[in-house]
């Protein structure tokens, strides 16, 4: 809570409990320089201010600033008052300034209860001592709504949710967190070091509600000076939020300094990100520009970042350089990204180096009118051809071990074909599937048949459907969802029959469903019913013949369940 005893403030936490900390991690926790009462002033200044008054006779006003904390009286009647302004207007929700600190404010009225009148604000304070920089990171909620009994307090009601707390050193970074916990004290703050050191000040990732920083300027006269942050967060690759990401990173790592102004942003974005650090290729504990990068000369670091090459491309480099193979950068991105993306051509058991060699000579003989604009996007362009060649090749049986197979002389045409194969065999695959389907369903067919023959109606013909694919035509015809009914009928989870005209037995009109138990489910025609008169406007509805109908159906199909049970019973 906030304690304000003769315009001292100090803010009061929950009990702190470090028992699972080394006595090297205590002394980084409690060597956090406490809050004093100018910092509880600067943080106060950051909520938004009221002035609560209370009225105490005609025209005299105590009013309490939240601001700064002080009490003043308001005197309209007397123009001696060193508090009385003249045009002043005392009334809920007006604007008005206070005379102690000048805070423009606005007016509530004290002893009436107030809502939504609470704030939070996430804090991140910086504090520096001699060469070591903390950074506290806090949620603090400020509630005003007691403000509105008759008795309030003048101390507002505040606490402090504790989140993280970065200790900084030149070449060392320790991150703690808390979490509540309950033990025989109460509530108490459990503070731990964290295993991942570069993460966000919230754990959310990003601030939910307003943030606001308090003396980061102090940065700059601590080693932070050198980090190099603004010319990072000028180019978007991080965002003002996750500084302490940043400068934990640089704590750990000087050398991100220079990794920045040499512009290697997807290897700072991968340690930032990812804690990715690229070992293969990149050596963060290095002390100059040179014993940075792992094997390469000067040269070679300069066209990779010219060309912005990301690091799986740098290590796929090294690999050939290790073996004697001197490859350019053009051709290890193409091999990066057949072994990273093309997952089909690995299954095929087809080596990278071949595929490539493969489609570059392919290249060579691409028509103009089909090549793209450049020789990047064209090799990428057949890459993807390749790929799904050998994707489509290994579902239908393709031995890709024969060389004919694995590099046709024609790409294009191969992979035509390959794609006509596959269709003819699905769909040869589907037709089996049907009279498979067809063939399961006949037994249900003879049954239905013979179950509805004996119903009659004047006007109606019920039909039973004589396959799956009738109902899915059934559906189209009349623009309604009965054709997802198809499987479930087959089956015989549900019935779906279709009502005719007799003398038209061939064209939909109205289709019904009936569940297990001989119960009409839904009966609808064309758009169920949705659909409107074009000459009249209004919607169409259920002709009279299909209500009465439903109801003379379900009526025999009652008397058809009594009829069984009498011969079972029998």
């Amino acid at each position: 809570m906030w304690i304000n005893n003769n315009k001292e403030q100090s803010l009061v936490y929950k009990p702190i409990i470090t028992d699972y900390l080394t006595h090297a991690q205590k002394e980084d926790v409690e060597g956090f320089p406490s809050l004093n009462a100018d910092d509880c002033a600067e943080i106060n200044r950051h909520f938004t201010p009221y002035i609560f008054y209370r009225r105490t006779s005609q025209g005299r006003y105590t009013c309490f600033c939240t601001s700064c904390n002080h009490e003043f009286k308001v005197n309209t009647a007397d123009y001696g008052d060193i508090y009385h302004a003249e045009d002043i207007i005392i009334r809920h929700n007006y604007m008005g300034t206070c005379p102690c600190c000048g805070a423009k404010a606005e007016y509530k009225a004290a002893g009436y209860k107030h809502v939504q009148l609470n704030e939070v604000v996430d804090f991140v304070i910086y504090k520096a001592v001699k060469e070591v920089v903390y950074i506290y990171a806090a949620t603090i909620h400020k509630d005003y709504n007691e403000y509105g009994t008759e008795n309030f307090d003048r101390s507002p009601d505040l606490w402090v949710d504790f989140q993280k707390l970065y200790v900084l050193r030149k070449g060392s970074a320790d991150v703690y967190h808390s979490h509540a916990s309950f033990c025989r004290i109460g509530w108490c703050y459990m503070i731990e070091p964290m295993k991942r050191k570069m993460c966000s000040t919230f754990n959310n990732g990003f601030a939910d509600h307003r943030q606001v920083y308090l003396y980061k300027n102090i940065i700059k006269d601590t080693f932070l000076k050198y980090s190099g942050f603004d010319c990072y967060c000028c180019r978007h690759y991080i965002r003002e939020y996750d500084q302490e990401r940043y400068y934990t990173a640089y704590a750990m790592y000087p050398i991100l300094e220079m990794a920045v102004k040499m512009n290697c942003d997807t290897m700072v974005q991968d340690l930032l990100w990812r804690n990715k650090k690229n070992y293969k290729i990149l050596n963060w504990n290095a002390t100059s520009p040179k014993k940075f990068f792992k094997h390469l000369t000067l040269n070679e670091v300069k066209a990779f970042l010219d060309n912005h090459t990301p690091a799986r491309v740098i290590e796929v480099y090294q690999d050939f350089k290790r073996k004697g193979k001197k490859k350019d950068i053009f051709y290890c991105r193409m091999y990066s990204y057949i072994t990273d993306y093309c997952t089909s051509i690995e299954k095929a058991g087809v080596d990278p180096e071949q595929a490539l060699e493969y489609l570059r000579k392919v290249m060579k003989h691409s028509p103009e009118e089909e090549r793209c604009e450049d020789d990047h996007s064209e090799i990428r362009r057949l890459v993807k051809l390749y790929d799904d060649y050998a994707n489509i090749g290994l579902k239908i049986g393709y031995d890709f071990h024969l060389k004919n197979i694995a590099f046709p002389r024609d790409l294009n045409e191969a992979h035509d074909n390959a794609v006509e194969n596959f269709n003819f065999m699905e769909e040869e695959r589907k037709r089996k599937e049907a009279a498979e389907r067809e063939e399961a369903y006949k037994p249900r067919y003879k049954k239905l048949c013979k179950k509805y023959k004996g119903y009659s109606y004047p006007g109606i013909q019920l039909v039973v459907p004589e396959n799956a694919e009738s109902i899915i035509k059934e559906g189209k015809d009349l623009r309604i969802c009965v054709g997802g009914y198809a499987s479930r009928h087959c089956s015989g989870v549900t019935t779906i029959l279709f009502i005719r005209k007799p003398s038209d037995l061939d064209k939909s009109w109205f289709t019904i469903e009936i569940d297990n138990a001989d119960h009409i489910v839904q009966c609808h025609g064309f758009k169920n019913e949705q659909a409107k008169d074009p000459l009249t406007g209004k919607k169409l509805e259920k002709p009279e013949i299909i209500k009465a109908f439903e109801v003379n159906f379900q009526e025999w199909l009652n008397s058809q369940k009594k009829l069984t049970k009498r011969r079972k019973a029998s």
